[in-house]
């Protein structure tokens, strides 16, 4: 008799047809299961899509003996054994013992469908987590029963048997009648000794018909056997070939995870370049604002060197005109010495000759000769301080001058460098 789980599952097909769209735990996602003699299939799983029918049984039970829901478990990333993939999770009873898979092996991940298929067909619910039962055993029996075909026969129907007889009549037959009856029943007993016979023929022919039959079967059993056994040694190359195919789909797992985490660390470094790359073009538009900046105190500079060349000329023509004018001072220092000098004799001849009007004259004259001189002396002094206070304004500009010669150096000096970045 087969298992009301499996009966379930192939009634739910053929009610919904086959193959399904089988919804996820979601409902707004869905698969594509397709149900055969063998087990399901499943678009879902990749290269291992084939889920067998001892699989939905297993799980059943295994939902069974935990009370009626039991963990999902977590093939991502984990091995069997692991704290969300342990035997106490359907992920890991399923691995273990379904495809014998062992502590420590990893796992392909197929609860998603399983799980799918039980809330579909109506035996589980499935939620986040965990998947608990919704219908008894008694249930799954009385609907296997209501789907399957289960005659019953009375017991007078069973009991019914086609009795034959012959009928006697219940008057007194007279002796010629029993001598004439007795001979038809002779007849009909020589008739049926020649039907059994006929059949005792027939049975033995059968016989060896059944004989050679019985031979057939062994020689048949024989090749079977064999072919069991290729069959299983091509099941465990199956098994094992399954075995690596789960662990090289957990390693692609793996990858694929590995690269969706490089993709977002490219992502990431992506934005940072863009970042970096606005940042370079505010650097260049500062650069190109730096350039022009110093074009325009290119062309100052350049203005303010004019302005330096001819101010060097004019103040080379005030060094030669204060250079003539200490001469001329130095000359009246000079004059004014000997005519200091010349006083002081006239102030001794004065001083001998003190009567004489002459001489007062002259001295008055010389006098006034003095204060002239010094009139002239201070003239000279004021224009001589005047000409230091512009040397010294000159000598101010020129120190601006190659003040701003040294910064406009030093910012070419930085455009090139900018230039060789």
């Amino acid at each position: 008799m087969e298992d009301p789980i499996i009966s379930k599952i192939k009634s739910q097909f053929d009610k919904k047809g086959n193959p399904s769209k089988i919804p996820l735990m979601s409902g707004k996602h869905f698969f594509e299961a397709r149900s055969e003699i063998d087990g399901v299939y499943v678009d879902n799983l990749k290269r291992q899509p084939f889920l067998p029918w001892e699989i939905f049984s297993e799980a059943v039970n295994c939902i069974r003996e935990n009370d009626g829901k039991i963990k999902k478990g977590n093939a991502t990333n984990s091995k069997l054994g692991d704290p969300n993939l342990g035997l106490d999770t359907l992920e890991g009873h399923i691995a273990s013992k379904v495809y014998g898979c062992r502590i420590g092996d990893p796992v392909l991940k197929r609860i998603t469908p399983i799980a799918s298929i039980l809330a579909w067909a109506e035996i589980c619910e499935n939620t986040r987590g965990q998947i608990s039962m919704l219908i008894e055993e008694k249930e799954l029996q009385n609907s296997e029963s209501k789907n399957g075909i289960s005659p019953t026969l009375n017991a007078e129907e069973s009991q019914k048997d086609s009795k034959e007889g012959l009928e006697i009549n219940s008057p007194d037959l007279q002796p010629d009648s029993k001598q004439t009856e007795l001979k038809n029943l002779e007849a009909k007993l020589e008739e049926k000794n020649q039907k059994i016979r006929e059949l005792d023929e027939q049975v033995s022919v059968k016989e060896e018909e059944i004989d050679r039959l019985r031979i057939e079967l062994e020689e048949r059993e024989k090749l079977l056997l064999e072919k069991d056994s290729e069959l299983q040694a091509l099941q465990e190359k199956l098994i094992n070939k399954s075995e690596e195919a789960g662990s090289l789909e957990s390693r692609l797992m793996e990858k694929e995870e590995k690269i969706e985490g490089l993709t977002e660390k490219l992502r990431e470094n992506v934005e940072d370049m863009k970042t970096l790359t606005e940042k370079l073009l505010a650097k260049e538009r500062e650069i190109e604002k730096l350039m022009e900046n110093i074009s325009i105190k290119d062309k100052d500079l350049k203005t303010l060197a004019g302005e330096v060349i001819a101010k060097a000329g004019e103040m080379r023509k005030i060094e030669e005109k204060l250079a003539g004018k200490e001469r001329e001072i130095n000359t009246m220092q000079a004059i004014l010495v000997t005519a200091e000098e010349k006083v002081k004799k006239l102030e001794e001849q004065l001083s001998a000759y003190e009567g004489e009007e002459k001489l007062a004259v002259q001295l008055r004259e010389k006098e006034e000769f003095i204060r002239q001189l010094k009139g002239t002396l201070a003239s000279k002094e004021e224009a001589f301080s005047r000409v230091s206070e512009e040397n010294r304004k000159y000598k101010m500009q020129q120190k601006l001058a190659s003040e701003g010669l040294r910064q406009i150096e030093e910012q070419k000096a930085s455009r090139k460098w900018w230039k060789r970045l």
